[in-house]
């Protein structure tokens, strides 16, 4: 049995009723006309003005290379659907993502979702744009063997954990990505500082090392004129994650650090540079070696 747009709409509404968009109402509108669009078969003609317009109320007079709401906003869904995903939506079937690059959604289905259209699925995605999103179905007998499977290596996983303590998993590491701060305090450097942010806090989630503090309570946590350990410890965070950020016509440069959220002892500190237009290597960039560094480090933590 295949879903069908319905089944995508009820996964829409999951993520609408989410604790990361419930209250997100211009995220919500962006996410809802993407989605609904792409199912309509419109997603070629999700071109950046149409969703400034129809989204974003932006008059017909609207210049995406002048105005980047857009682009802004979609590096901020795009760090939303990372971090339902990496939570509430941890075991949802049909996962719903907005892969840079475009604006029309796109449909992943976990490792147990079978194929689409009765083919195999190519790297587990599909465009909502140019296909219905289907599942096949575990067989009953299948779906039973796997469950004893797991409960039973669930059992031997408790008695091991009994006998040798120190086996024990160890938390993962919970990181909190202030906002980037620009040097010059103009819209544009805004703007790429806010892309940076998400950019590196959707990257940390997609690693998978560590526990990442969503954005937008990072966001209402963060003060200059507040010490880190106190920001850490409102977020609960074992490490914050900072920058400074200074751009030069198209040029940016990004001074990073990492501190302890208890000692505020600096952990890590590198510079980067890239392209104010084009930030998506640059955020990979500082988010795979931030994930380096702090997975070698030896940070104390309060759990």
């Amino acid at each position: 049995m295949s879903p069908t747009g319905d089944d995508v709409r009820r996964q829409l509404d999951r993520l609408l009723a989410s604790s990361g968009f419930a209250n997100a109402g211009r995220m919500s509108r962006f996410l809802k006309f993407v989605v609904e669009r792409t199912l309509a078969g419109e997603g070629e003609r999700l071109k950046e003005y149409v969703i400034g317009v129809e989204v974003f109320d932006r008059d017909t007079n609207y210049d995406p290379r002048v105005d980047s709401i857009v682009r802004v906003e979609a590096a901020r869904l795009r760090t939303k659907l990372a971090e339902y995903y990496a939570g509430e939506g941890r075991g949802d079937t049909v996962v719903l993502t907005l892969p840079k690059g475009g604006y029309a959604a796109v449909v992943r289905l976990d490792e147990h979702a079978g194929a689409l259209n009765g083919a195999p699925v190519t790297n587990g995605t599909a465009s909502l744009a140019t296909r219905a999103p289907q599942i096949e179905r575990t067989p009953r007998l299948a779906w039973r063997s796997w469950a004893v499977g797991a409960l039973v290596s669930a059992a031997m996983g408790a008695v091991i954990i009994a006998w040798a303590p120190s086996l024990a998993p160890v938390p993962a590491l919970r990181l909190a990505v202030m906002p980037f701060t620009p040097e010059a305090r103009t819209a544009d450097s805004e703007a790429v500082a806010l892309r940076l942010t998400e950019g590196v806090t959707a990257g940390l989630v997609r690693d998978g090392r560590f526990t990442v503090v969503a954005s937008s309570a990072a966001r209402a946590e963060y003060s200059s004129a507040r010490r880190p350990r106190d920001i850490a410890a409102a977020l609960g965070a074992d490490i914050v994650v900072e920058a400074r950020i200074t751009t030069d016509g198209e040029r940016v440069r990004v001074e990073a650090r990492a501190a302890s959220g208890q000692t505020e002892q600096k952990l890590w500190v590198r510079g980067f540079a890239g392209d104010s237009t084009d930030t998506d290597a640059l955020e990979r960039e500082i988010a795979a070696a931030v994930a380096d560094a702090l997975s070698a480090a030896k940070v104390v933590t309060s759990r």
